[in-house]
């Protein structure tokens, strides 16, 4: 879940990158509604269709495993983002250092077999896999890990494209020197400790390309992208689909399927139509409204995906002064209705506040932040002498979003606020949030997903009194004792995990909830996944998440 005039892929100081719902990010480009609407199979018959199940019930191999995506620019580089879809590629064709799985959330070795940290946290020494190939015949080195993540950390790279986004620019604010110790080993330096970087280098941006291929494409690696990883690139056409196949040296081994097809597909019904008739193999863009009916589905499997995102409203402080008023719009949300109407039943009332069930940190002891009582709201909008005022609300106009504000604008009524209401175009969405100006900037719903399943993604994104969430959107920043959020956010996530660490994030959540509420909390949910009966081996949690580890599919 969104750009030119004002692109969040671009970097600034202003905008953290990683501060930015990757969903959005695509609104803003415009890529989730100007895609194409089709049948699938013309295309399906071209690459050829997903080989029959093995009679005996085992998982087959060989054949084709098409995965609907939201969009595709053609463009596949860790640090340019356009598209969920285009990240995804870049998920299958490089790995990185660090890997988390989503069925566990701790980073795990992977192109690095194994690291040190000195005992100020302030040094990590990386000892990397020998005889690892790329997919252009080149060994791994450390000189591949330098390329790569140097590019991310150093705006004037000749290899970035115009507007990278360089998703680990924050990272490289704390980076005091990285070197190669040897061609098998490699030396980080920070300025001050950070616990989530072994975490923050499992993610897109953190993916290895090789120098080799950095050398001869340079800004246009994005459009012949090289990695270690299961699935190389074939070929991508902007609007339609990514093109990948299984890489024989990948070494985990060679993935069961032989091909792997990223395409777009945008309307919901194609969506299901196509589940069901197998033209799809797999996506986690199924409408919620269908999951129902495809459960009972033979044809389909609907899998059980951890809540990993948070449904969210975000309140303006400088359109909505008044902490009573917006106490009282955070209590006058009935969260039941949301999670049976908009999400049909996927999902749960925000017991933890921001920090889903599927994260460390989770404690349902915050449900109190997040229950409605319209008689305690009333009585606090009277205080406040703002019964009837006029609140405007915007929320994008695809998913979940036009049910969710639906309700939210009739429970806004029934508080006593005369509530107007804009739907806005997914392509326009971000924009929208950016512009402080917007008339409809008071209250705006969006959502924060689980790229990182910490809550250093989430609570220290968005109770940051910086980039998207609190400066732009909430106005956060401009209120009083905000600045301290920064540095207790920077203890809690240097705390290791466990009963200290989860106090830390609960008392930060309660005081930014009953001090400020510049956020209001509307559900947990997922992404759903959903496959064809016969696919196995998609790893449904990272899918619901929109990270793409593919490596042991079968169709």
């Amino acid at each position: 879940m969104p750009r030119p005039p004002i692109d969040p892929s671009i970097d600034t100081s202003a905008v953290p990158t990683n501060d930015v719902s990757r969903r959005t990010m695509l609104r803003g480009a415009g890529l989730l509604g100007m895609g194409m609407t089709f049948g699938l199979s013309g295309l399906l018959s071209a690459c050829g269709v997903a080989a029959d199940d093995d009679t005996d019930g085992a998982a087959s191999t060989g054949g084709t495993l098409t995965l609907a995506i939201d969009g595709t620019s053609a463009v596949n580089d860790p640090a340019f983002y356009t598209t969920l879809g285009d990240w995804m590629a870049v998920d299958c064709v490089c790995r990185g250092l660090t890997f988390i799985s989503f069925e566990s959330n701790e980073p795990q070795p992977d192109l690095a077999e194994s690291w040190e940290i000195s005992d100020d946290q302030l040094t990590y020494t990386f000892r990397l896999r020998t005889g690892v190939t790329f997919h252009d015949g080149t060994t791994f080195t450390s000189a591949d890990v330098l390329a790569s993540l140097n590019r991310q950390w150093n705006d004037k790279d000749k290899t970035l494209p115009e507007g990278a986004s360089r998703p680990l620019k924050n990272l490289a604010d704390n980076v005091k020197s990285l070197k190669a110790v040897d061609d098998n080993t490699v030396e980080l330096k920070l300025n001050k400790p950070d616990r989530m970087v072994l975490s923050r280098l499992s993610d897109i941006g953190g993916r290895i390309i090789s120098s080799a291929a950095l050398e001869k494409e340079g800004s246009g690696i994005g459009k012949a992208l090289v990695g270690t990883g299961p699935f190389k690139f074939v070929s991508a056409t902007a609007g339609q689909s990514v093109v990948l196949e299984a890489f024989e040296d990948f070494r985990l081994g060679r993935p069961p399927i032989d091909r792997l097809v990223l395409q777009q597909v945008t309307d919901p019904s194609t969506i299901v139509n196509s589940l069901i008739s197998g033209d799809i193999s797999a996506t986690q863009f199924t409408p919620y409204s269908s999951l129902a009916s495809l459960a009972k589905n033979d044809a389909v499997t609907v899998h059980d995906t951890t809540l990993g995102f948070d449904a969210i409203l975000m309140i303006d402080a400088r359109r909505i002064p008044e902490l009573e008023v917006r106490q009282a719009i955070n209590l006058a949300i009935d969260r039941n209705a949301i999670v049976s109407q908009a999400f049909f039943g996927k999902g749960q009332t925000p017991d933890g506040y921001a920090i889903p069930p599927s994260q460390n940190g989770y404690d349902a002891s915050l449900k109190d932040l997040s229950t409605q009582d319209l008689t305690k709201a009333r009585e606090l909008l009277k205080q406040a002498g703002a019964e009837g005022r006029t609140v405007h609300l915007m929320a994008a106009s695809d998913s979940w979003h036009p049910k969710a504000a639906q309700i939210v604008e009739q429970n806004l009524t029934d508080l006593g606020l005369t509530v107007k209401v804009d739907s806005v175009d997914p392509a326009a969405y971000f924009n929208r949030i950016y512009d402080t100006t917007d008339e409809y900037h008071d209250l705006m719903i969006w959502e924060r997903n689980s790229y990182v399943p910490d809550p250093d993604n989430m609570v220290g994104s968005m109770a940051l009194p910086s980039g998207v969430y609190g400066d732009f959107a909430t106005g956060f920043a401009s209120l009083k004792g905000s600045e301290r959020f920064a540095d207790d956010l920077y203890t809690a996530k240097n705390l290791p995990d466990g009963d200290e660490r989860t106090a830390a994030y609960t008392e930060i959540q309660r005081r930014w909830a009953e001090e400020y509420m510049v956020l209001s909390m509307l559900a947990y949910s997922t992404n759903p996944v959903v496959s064809g009966a016969s696919v196995q081996g998609l790893n449904p949690n990272a899918l619901g998440n929109h990270r793409c580890f593919l490596e042991k599919a079968s169709v």
